[in-house]
């Protein structure tokens, strides 16, 4: 019964932040087919530019969403750091993106907006997407082991060598003396 409830319990967490993320991402879809058309309108004979524009502020929307929302429970790497990764990563998405729309406009010749919108919203998107959701949960937000809590930057301890493995001469002779006590005097009286 354990068992299924610990199924149960992930599968509910994976499904809630997969919500976050699909929601989060269809707010920064939104702005991105928004302001990439604003552009495509502002100046029509450069479109891949205007879905780099349009990627570039959907990217800011979706940062601060997944950090402040979808994974504000994830240990950060380092707020420069993620920040880093953050916008390395979805600039590989943008080129994601823009091939489909690249490849439309320069090597098939579609060049109206509805053609645009086909190969970078039904194409290039997707392909993204994907991208950046295993990138986000693998690097960036990563998740954090409870085992390793607070210890990630520590030494393991030294262990002392069983009294078996320590030379006749080192072994201690008094029998009620505890075994730490009388490694640490025959570890300490030998000459090196």
């Amino acid at each position: 019964m354990a068992v299924l409830q610990a199924a149960y319990g992930r599968v509910r967490r994976a499904t809630h932040e997969l919500a976050k993320f699909g929601t989060i991402g269809l707010i920064a879809l939104v702005v991105n087919f928004v302001v990439t058309n604003v552009c495509w309108h502002a100046i029509p004979h450069k479109p891949v530019i205007g879905s780099v524009v349009g990627t570039i502020v959907a990217t800011i929307v979706a940062y601060l969403g997944n950090r402040f929302w979808t994974y504000k429970d994830r240990d950060s790497i380092g707020r420069s750091r993620e920040l880093v990764l953050f916008f390395a990563v979805n600039g590989i998405g943008m080129l994601i993106e823009t091939v489909p729309l690249a490849f439309s406009q320069y090597i098939l010749h579609f060049d109206g907006t509805l053609a645009n919108n086909v190969a970078k919203y039904v194409f290039g998107l997707p392909l993204g997407m994907v991208f950046r959701l295993w990138t986000y949960r693998t690097w960036i937000f990563p998740k954090a082991d409870p085992a390793l809590a607070g210890e990630q930057y520590q030494f393991p301890a030294e262990q002392p060598l069983p009294t078996s493995q320590l030379p006749t001469s080192q072994l201690p002779t008094s029998g009620h003396r505890s075994a730490s006590g009388d490694l640490f005097r025959a570890t300490s009286n030998s000459r090196y």
